[in-house]
């Protein structure tokens, strides 16, 4: 027995997968790697494209029928019958484990008599088209940035941008057409991105991308209407200054509390190139992180990855204005505690804060609903709001904008109605923990429906959250008296 096992033929076998596109269906094959030839199971494959009508299996023979056609193989042999005609293989029919595997040679060369249609297969890639199916392409450029990377992405045809983070990498899902990239890996020497890789083993077209260092902060967007894909590769803001922008010692509410130190603020951000005086601030705050997910949805999407997606969004139309600076309460995969939030946000003096989540909204999806704060007593606000205080309890601060948060959540309110397929309820109260200690005017956006009983496609939707986004920097510049 050791004498066979020694001079046994040396077969590494590795494990991989094969993707046939179909105009309307794909499938994902098993593919092994046999002496380095890439075999695949011939029943499986002819099933993805049609129909096996009847096999007849002996020691060392097989044939099948297909369409009518007669398909016989040898063990071993490089011959193979289909129908009456014979073709040679580089390389033998396998049987191992009792499947019956051919190279994928004999598919590129088979299909087309078999199912009448045309071929498209470059060798050396682990997908093949049949028919008509028209596969989408694309081209990778990185370009160094003020304190980061872009990466530029065009493709072919539009597409539509789901994103993920997994294992320090950062995923961005093609949506459901067929890619045939004309390079599966980009590699660059840069301090932000180390490598692109595309992937569809699983059936699902994906960019992957490899930061070159932890700590970075990724923002992807499309342009051109989903032909390009712009993602911004930056490094965290610095701490903010000890002053205001004005020069000013920044003053803190009455009896706030001490921030903790394990957060720091983030400073906010100015559009490139701003000059001038100050820009007004808008706080964007994204619900959750870390270990605190919030919600889930019946397919695995949690709230902490839908909500900072949807500020990072918001954050670049903000910016494109060029007529706000920009400050985020969370950045990363983080959970600041609510006073953390608060402190940061109320330092910058903003002219708005904006809460974002995402929950079960009922069986109607998408859907949005502003919340402004609700206090425990109305005739408390109106007393506070009567003339002007020294000191206000940190608790209560809220009370001095309640008129403004209003009109801020109308505003995003008609604005989120004159979206299509979008259900915007009215504005409504609610005791929401985020906004009762803003020193401005506040309001909590929260999208559904969120939940294991529902499909979150919606609400992951690269359109759906490029429309969201708009729609509330236009809410902004209407509650602010400007033009959307």
């Amino acid at each position: 027995m050791g004498l066979l096992i020694l001079f046994w033929p040396s077969q590494a076998l590795r494990s991989d997968n094969f993707v046939v596109y179909m105009p309307s269906t794909r499938s994902v094959i098993p593919l092994e790697v046999i002496d380095q030839v890439k075999y695949l199971p011939l029943v499986a494959v002819l099933n993805a494209v049609g129909k096996v009508g009847a096999i007849r299996e002996r020691r060392d023979t097989f044939k099948v029928w297909f369409s009518e056609v007669q398909i016989e193989l040898r063990l071993g042999d490089r011959r193979v019958r289909v129908g009456a005609s014979r073709m040679i293989l580089a390389q033998p029919v396998r049987k191992p484990r009792g499947q019956w595997l051919v190279p994928v040679e004999f598919f590129t060369r088979a299909l087309p008599q078999l199912t009448h249609d045309t071929i498209e297969y470059q060798d050396g890639t682990n997908r093949i088209f049949v028919g008509d199916v028209k596969p989408i392409s694309f081209s990778v450029r990185l370009d160094p940035t003020a304190n980061g990377a872009r990466l530029t992405v065009q493709f072919s045809e539009k597409v539509a941008i789901r994103t993920a983070a997994s294992n320090g990498k950062w995923y961005l899902f093609l949506g459901n057409r067929p890619v045939q990239p004309l390079d599966p890996s980009y590699r660059f020497q840069d301090p932000y991105v180390s490598d692109l890789q595309f992937d569809d083993q699983d059936g699902i077209p994906k960019l992957i991308v490899t930061p070159a260092a932890a700590g970075l902060n990724f923002y992807p967007t499309l342009a051109e209407g989903g032909r390009i894909l712009l993602a911004d590769v930056l490094k965290p803001p610095p701490p903010p200054p000890s002053q205001a922008p004005g020069g000013e010692p920044l003053p803190a509410p009455a009896a706030g509390p001490s921030p903790a130190p394990a957060v720091t603020p983030v400073a906010p951000e100015s559009p490139g190139g701003a000059t001038g005086p100050p820009l007004p601030v808008i706080v964007l705050d994204a619900a959750h992180g870390a270990e605190e997910v919030g919600a889930r949805g019946r397919d695995g999407v949690l709230e902490k990855d839908l909500v900072a997606h949807l500020v990072a969004r918001v954050r670049l139309n903000l910016l494109a204005t060029r007529k706000y600076r920009v400050l985020l309460t969370r950045v990363g995969d983080v959970n600041p505690l609510f006073e953390q939030r608060e402190v940061a946000a109320n330092m910058a003096r903003p002219a708005a804060f904006l809460s974002f989540h995402a929950g079960n909204l009922g069986i109607t999806t998408p859907r949005v609903v502003v919340y402004s704060y609700q206090p425990s007593s109305e005739a408390g606000a109106v007393e506070a709001a009567k003339g002007p205080q020294l000191l206000v309890p940190w608790a209560e601060v809220y009370r001095l904008h309640l008129e403004r948060s209003r009109a801020l959540a109308e505003a995003l309110q008609q604005k989120f109605a004159l979206i299509p397929g979008v259900t915007a309820d009215k504005p409504a109260v609610a005791p929401v923990r985020a906004l009762r200690s803003i020193d401005a005017p506040s309001v909590a956006i929260e999208v559904g429906s969120l939940t294991t009983d529902e499909d979150s496609g919606a609400l992951t939707d690269a359109n759906f959250q490029q429309q969201i986004s708009n729609a509330i920097v236009s809410g902004i510049e209407a509650f602010r008296g400007g033009t959307s």
